[in-house]
């Protein structure tokens, strides 16, 4: 991966434009001071040339806050650990023309305070320490003077004091935001001071740098902790101390790009491809992205669509790489990708079998993961914000509060990873039947229990919440089970709920019966619609029908839904539908009734539309028309 890694970056830094897009100072206050020199001494001004804060909700940043975020992105340390302040690390630049801390750490700060209580060293009685080590990268003895000069001016508390107090933006800069001191100097400068520094740094120890002075290769540290003070990570049986070594030149090409994941230039996950005209083709769309200023950027989805259309659909042999929040979340290598959900482009269809008013054709893997799982893990893995783009949790620290039901949050955790190697690694494997009936079965059963019968804001009739969701899951569970299940399970296809519609209203018509268990269930769901409907309760909400659903034995089912029917029967039923409820009473069941759950849903939800002008059974208003009552949901 780190030749893939070095290779990548090193077209991205040739490129003069991409290379300084979304360099922005650090949040916080910037203080630019004056260099004065004479015959006799070097000085620095008593009045800074600039004082200025900067927040990322600013829409622009002047001609001197970019000078200032070009020299402290020159200035900056490695990590904390290689800072030149190593027992407290609250100075957090690591050149000699530029000092950096937050603003806790300044009088009257929190960390300032704490300091005092604890009888801690402070910041300023560090700073003859900083400018030791920080000089020690200067050769140049006009360099030192000025260097000193500066250590000279930042060691004087009522000066640097009064600089704060005469800058009204230092009211704005809050604890966790940084105070940095600047000398006006060519950002050329700053680099070659630096130089020395990373060239040390940019290693994870300097135990097995080669040679030690002016080292030429060292151990990695990009993302690579070094186990010396923790021998249970260590080798135990291995020959050698190290794995190996890298250059100093692949050491700052990984250090640049890690720095070019914080601006967010690239695309998350990130493709690195092996072969370099794939590669150059790629940075070619990153950089035309990038330098559009457009807000909203292209993601990798949309980008690996446009070099797979480009490559005539051939596209593979890269690494995947997904970093969120410092650390790698992901790493794999993709053979092969393939955009289109088959490979000759036809479609997969979600067919509107419950009434929803709206079918889903599915063309390729960006459809499904916007179509899909957004209805099928409730609103938890993929999220469609108001006003926003897509919010994905592939990785992060999920918050079960902002789930819909608990569950939602379980499943989404469980397949979370299996979905994503489906669409992003084209890992077709990774998600199977089984995972698709557990997720919308569990899925359609919250809904039910979450179910309320009332008349939203703008409706001029009560209705149940949830029942587009249940029909949407239904939808999706008997139409995109068959692409998922191999070999393919017959019960889950559009098909069966059309063959089993047809035999209930065989049944009512008094010419077939029900010979098999799926017969049984999706007649029995279709009787509790029926016997639902008879309901007359101002609440007539779906949660009413949840227990049908815990039953493991299908006697206790039988039973209940007897006497369901009996309750309501001073309504009176059809002779149509006695007949199927009849069936169904006295049909002895083979299997068992957790197998058969799918279908007792889809009898229950299943309908056709009525004439024009009236409405669905399940849609029914309270003030049914008499004429209706006496019909079952298949029989119209």
């Amino acid at each position: 991966m780190i030749k893939e890694l070095v290779q990548f970056t090193e077209i991205a830094l040739a490129d003069p434009v991409f290379r300084n897009l979304g360099v922005l100072p650090r949040e916080g206050l910037h203080i630019v001071l004056q260099v004065e020199k004479t015959e006799e001494e070097t000085t620095i001004h008593e009045k800074p040339l600039f004082a200025g804060f900067y927040s990322k909700k600013m829409k622009e940043v002047n001609e001197w806050l970019a000078k200032c975020a070009a020299w402290s992105q020159v200035s900056w340390m490695v990590d904390t650990n290689k800072c030149f302040d190593p027992t407290v690390k609250a100075i957090h630049s690591c050149s000699p023309f530029c000092f950096a801390l937050k603003r806790t750490n300044l009088d009257g700060g929190e960390q300032f305070i704490e300091n005092q209580r604890l009888n801690k060293s402070q910041v300023h009685e560090r700073i003859n320490s900083y400018f030791t080590k920080a000089m020690g990268l200067l050769k140049d003895a006009d360099e030192k003077t000025t260097a000193e000069a500066f250590r000279i001016a930042l060691n004087d508390r009522n000066q640097i004091n009064r600089w704060l107090d005469e800058c009204e933006d230092f009211k704005k800069v809050k604890d966790g935001e940084y105070v940095i001191f600047y000398l006006d100097l060519p950002v050329e400068k700053y680099e070659t001071a630096i130089q020395k520094y990373r060239k040390e740094k940019l290693f994870n120890t300097p135990d097995y740098n080669f040679p030690k002075e002016n080292p030429e290769h060292g151990t990695s540290n990009w993302f690579n902790g070094f186990p010396a003070k923790k021998p249970f990570l260590q080798h135990q049986s291995a020959t050698f101390d190290i794995a190996g070594r890298i250059t100093t030149d692949e050491a700052r090409l990984l250090d640049s790009f890690s720095e070019l994941s914080r601006r967010k230039v690239f695309p998350n996950p990130l493709p690195l491809f092996v072969y370099e005209n794939e590669r150059v083709d790629a940075f070619k769309i990153f950089k035309d992205d990038a330098a559009s200023g457009d807000e909203k950027r292209k993601t990798y989805l949309e980008i690996i669509r446009d070099l797979w259309k480009d490559r005539n659909q051939e596209l593979g042999n890269y690494y995947l790489l997904f970093l969120m929040a410092g650390e790698i979340r992901d790493f794999d290598f993709v053979s092969r990708f393939e955009f289109n959900l088959n490979s000759d482009g036809s479609p997969w269809l979600v067919k509107d079998l419950f009434n929803t008013g709206q079918e889903m054709r599915l063309e390729n893997v960006s459809d499904l993961m916007t179509l899909v799982l957004p209805p099928m893990f409730n609103n938890a893995l993929v999220v469609r914000r108001k006003e926003k783009d897509w919010f994905f949790h592939w990785f992060d620290e999920m918050d079960s509060k902002f789930c819909k039901t608990h569950n939602a949050y379980i499943l989404a955790m469980k397949y979370r990873k299996a979905f994503y190697d489906f669409i992003y690694k084209s890992q077709r494997q990774s998600v199977n039947g089984r995972a698709i009936e557990e997720i919308l079965l569990t899925g359609i059963l919250d809904d039910i229990q979450m179910d309320e019968y009332k008349k939203p804001p703008g409706f001029v009739r009560f209705i149940n919440t949830e029942e587009r969701n249940i029909c949407t899951k239904l939808n999706l569970l008997f139409s995109l089970h068959q692409y998922f299940s191999k070999p393919i399970n017959p019960v889950f296809m559009p098909s069966k709920i059309e063959e089993l519609s047809q035999r209930v209203r065989d049944v009512a018509a008094g010419t077939a019966h029900l010979e098999n268990d799926e017969h049984f269930a999706f007649a029995a769901g279709q009787v509790l619609a029926r016997i639902f409907l008879q309901n007359e309760s101002a609440n007539r909400t779906y949660k009413m029908l949840d227990p049908y659903f815990r039953f493991s034995e299908v006697g206790k089912f039988r039973e209940s839904l007897q006497e369901f029917f009996l309750r309501y029967s001073h309504k009176g039923y059809s002779g149509r539908f006695e007949k199927v409820s009849s069936e169904v009473f006295s049909f002895e069941l083979k299997g068992g009734l957790k197998s058969l759950r799918p279908l007792i849903l889809a009898g229950l939800f299943y309908r056709e539309f009525l004439p024009e002008g009236k409405k669905t059974l399940l849609h029914a208003e309270k003030e049914k028309p008499e004429a209706e009552s006496a019909e079952i949901p298949a029989d119209n």
